[in-house]
């Protein structure tokens, strides 16, 4: 277990709560466009935070693997919308999910396995 990828996932799922309660209600209050940024606080920290949670768990997947599990479960869980299962559907956190996924898997220090 590495603790330092475990609390950075934590620290980022944290982070977007955080956001999610009080940069989303300012930009509503105030009728700021800013590009849908607050609408999909969540999306962006998502795939992001659960891969460094998980990998810093179990460090025996690769992250490439961890982050297609994480972007596709999230997708499912967006996806739930549609059939009013879960809140509701929108194509802008699909597309924040996959260019989080994408930037973070391009900024993360990939090593290969031992």
């Amino acid at each position: 277990m590495n603790k330092k990828y475990t609390l950075t996932g934590m620290s980022i799922g944290l982070a977007g709560l955080i956001l999610s309660h009080t940069y989303r209600p300012y930009i509503y209050a105030n009728h700021i466009r800013d590009f849908h940024i607050a609408d999909t606080i969540g999306s962006i920290v998502c795939v992001p935070a659960a891969v460094l949670f998980f990998y810093g768990l179990n460090d025996k997947r690769s992250v490439k693997e961890y982050t297609i599990y994480a972007l596709l479960t999230y997708i499912g869980y967006e996806l739930l919308g549609l059939f009013n299962i879960h809140g509701t559907f929108d194509w802008y956190d699909i597309a924040a999910m996959l260019l989080s996924s994408i930037l973070f898997y391009g900024i993360f220090p990939c090593r290969t396995r031992q």
